[in-house]
């Protein structure tokens, strides 16, 4: 059994050389970081082994040679970068939230300190792919590769390839259709550039909506996160009504759950199944 838990932080000092201004570049100041990582501490607990849980030590260690590193201008860009770096060297964190104070910022009046606090979490995200254009296989594939290629997604899995009649009236081939797991320290804003990017190197151009295209990303589900406004909505808003998705869906993430609809991606699937079936018994 898992047991949600922090190692903590607090106040910890480095001279490094960050900042805007060019003497900030030459001339060491104080930073001191503080940080909240969550983890699992079951097993640390249980066997109260070291080997077990991840040594503040050697964070700290991490802490330090990232700092005394490139130098950032912005505070925001260190405490991002920070963050991030730490959940990529110790995968057992699950989110690192990164504190970087600057007691000694050159800045008048009287102060104690200024401060950028960051979030980086693991988020699992699903994403619907297609393609009915040139060598469809092929673009499905590249998409694979440049995802699993970026250095912020953790993991990429592919349900299996259906080949699928085109959708919305205004496609004509046939499309073969499936969907990624994707394990990432992007944020839902981050993940869906990198899809846009992703549909821009394999030719997709949006010329006609729902026409034929080389490569489609739809992000359906990430994490439970719910908007519903933007360019970016989420969960997908078309997602439930189609078969080609929630089968592939279904396939790797049976227990996944809509965020909206409280069902899990297996019971959507059925009852999606169940619509359709009814409507051919009418006809």
């Amino acid at each position: 059994m898992s047991v949600n838990g922090s190692i903590i932080i607090r106040g910890y000092e480095v001279t490094a050389c960050h900042g805007v201004n060019p003497e900030e570049k030459t001339d060491a100041q104080r930073f001191v970081v503080s940080a909240v990582l969550d983890l699992d501490i079951s097993r640390a607990a249980g066997s109260d082994d070291i080997g077990n849980t991840v040594s503040y030590a050697h964070v700290c260690k991490l802490i330090k040679a990232f700092l005394c590193g490139e130098s950032k201008n912005l505070l925001e860009c260190l405490a991002l970068s920070l963050a991030r770096e730490i959940m990529l060297t110790f995968p057992a964190f699950t989110r690192a939230e990164v504190t970087v104070d600057k007691p000694d910022a050159p800045m008048k009046g009287v102060f104690r300190s200024v401060a950028v606090r960051a979030e980086v979490k693991r988020t699992t995200a699903y994403i619907g792919m297609g393609s009915s254009l040139g060598d469809r296989a092929a673009y499905m594939d590249r998409a694979v590769n440049a995802l699993a290629s970026d250095r912020l997604v953790l993991s990429v899995r592919e349900s299996g390839r259906l080949r699928t009649a085109p959708y919305g009236g205004v496609a004509e081939n046939e499309f073969l259709n499936s969907v990624l797991e994707v394990v990432t320290l992007h944020d839902a804003d981050g993940l869906f550039a990198l899809m846009r990017r992703v549909e821009e190197e394999c030719g997709r151009e949006r010329t006609l909506h729902w026409g034929d295209r080389t490569l489609d990303l739809d992000l359906l589900l990430f994490g439970d996160e719910v908007r519903s406004s933007g360019d970016l909505i989420l969960p997908h808003p078309e997602m439930t009504k189609r078969e080609f998705v929630l089968a592939p869906l279904s396939e790797i993430a049976p227990h996944a759950v809509h965020p909206l609809a409280r069902r899990r991606v297996s019971e959507l699937l059925a009852e999606l199944l169940t619509q359709e079936k009814k409507k051919q018994l009418l006809l």
